[in-house]
């Protein structure tokens, strides 16, 4: 089952996912906020479309825009580039962990961050030029360093804020002319206050996820829907950045744990995974539900006891957002080790070195129930369910004073 929006929310929630496919039409609005994201991973995507709905619900008369902005200023690059982190997470680790680390603390006005910061710039200056928004939201670093740098140079006068996605602080997020940063946690807004960036510009809002994960969730009725008894649930998230071979044998590791519950794999988009996932369950000893994209992971978070995933920004969130504990296995390198280390430090996660492990982890926490609870509440008081509404809300009052100023 679903959370019963409202025909109005339901219908604000298709006009935010239609708008980053369709450029064009977001640019003839003339938008006075307009949101910058990236689909590089889900996550940046994902916050920029909290954040819009937001805006919307609360101001549905706002002039909104959101733009995929890879996607809009060069759609090769942008698919050379999807194509290659793709690849190198999957299946080069080392490689990514390689330029995460050397590129995490270059100087914000050096010449390879100046680089980066123009990419694009020319396309997306002439479409913003004539009528630019009045605030600009990126949760995308490289999206930040263009308007930044666009606001050194003196051509534009909008509002520049910027939601970080991870539990980390990487030079690519940082830039001069950003006027406010909302971060996850006081981890990141510390590291900000020790890169230069004055404590003032920082809010700690946590990172923006769907407004669903505001709501109470009927987990008896979600339960039902699954067929559960009284044994656990346990989600698998993830798996599709893994190789295939990984993929399958963590599958197996889980599958092999003694305690009792029901295993429900979230295989995403990826057919190919999903037929892989359901090969495993047919002779499984534990149930073992597959699943494509689900777009209620709100409940199932909310009904599940342990979350198994890789800590991608977003996911991590939502699972802090409903105390959910999680076992981590394979972070991407570099921003996800970052968060790793995150839900580790304060007691939320734990943090499998391999298949195997992660088998011994989920028994351990599955037959030691005051363990798990601790975990739990850990996690849930790291939580920030009303991220995209605080976020939501500097920017409306950015835009009422940006507005007041052009009136005056």
């Amino acid at each position: 089952m679903e959370t019963d929006w409202s025909a109005s929310t339901r219908q604000l929630a298709e006009w935010v996912d239609w708008l980053p496919d369709h450029h064009q039409a977001t640019l003839a609005m003339r938008p006075d906020v307009l949101i910058l994201a990236a689909r590089f991973g889900e996550g940046h995507m994902r916050a920029a479309k909290a954040v819009a709905l937001q805006l919307l619900r609360a101001h549905p008369d706002l002039r909104l825009g959101l733009l995929d902005y890879y996607r809009f200023v060069n759609p090769p690059l942008d698919h050379t580039i999807r194509w290659a982190y793709m690849s190198s997470v999957r299946f080069a680790p080392r490689l990514w962990r390689w330029f995460y680390t050397s590129t995490q603390r270059i100087d914000p006005e050096g010449p390879t961050q100046t680089w980066i910061n123009h990419i694009g710039m020319g396309r997306f200056w002439e479409a913003v030029r004539v009528h630019p928004p009045r605030v600009i939201v990126s949760t995308f670093p490289t999206a930040a360093g263009v308007v930044s740098t666009l606001k050194q140079q003196g051509r534009l006068g909008s509002a520049n804020y910027v939601v970080i996605t991870d539990y980390s602080v990487h030079s690519q997020w940082i830039h001069p002319a950003v006027d406010r940063y909302f971060v996850g946690s006081e981890d990141v807004a510390r590291g900000l206050a020790g890169r230069g960036v004055p404590e003032e510009r920082i809010t700690v809002s946590g990172i923006p996820v769907d407004e669903r994960f505001r709501e109470p969730v009927d987990v008896a009725a979600v339960r039902r829907t699954l067929a559960l008894g009284e044994e656990p649930l346990v989600l698998f998230m993830g798996g599709s950045y893994m190789p295939p071979s990984v993929f399958v044998k963590v599958l197996r590791a889980i599958d092999s744990v003694p305690a009792p519950f029901t295993l429900l794999v979230g295989a995403g988009h990826e057919r190919a995974r999903r037929q892989e996932a359901e090969a495993v369950a047919q002779g499984a000893r534990h149930r073992m539900l597959v699943r494509g994209f689900v777009n209620n992971v709100h409940e199932l978070m909310a009904a599940a006891q342990v979350l198994i995933t890789k800590a991608g920004g977003l996911t991590t969130t939502e699972a802090l957002c409903v105390g959910l504990p999680t076992i981590i296995y394979r972070p991407i390198p570099g921003q996800e080790d970052a968060n790793a280390l995150f839900l580790t430090r304060h007691g939320a996660g734990l943090r499998a070195r391999s298949a195997e492990e992660v088998g011994l982890l989920l028994h351990d926490l599955l037959t030691h129930p005051a363990r798990l609870a601790h975990m739990a509440e850990r996690s849930r008081a790291l939580g920030h369910p009303e991220a995209a509404a605080t976020v939501a809300a500097a920017v409306w009052d950015a835009f009422s004073r940006n507005a007041a100023h052009v009136g005056a």
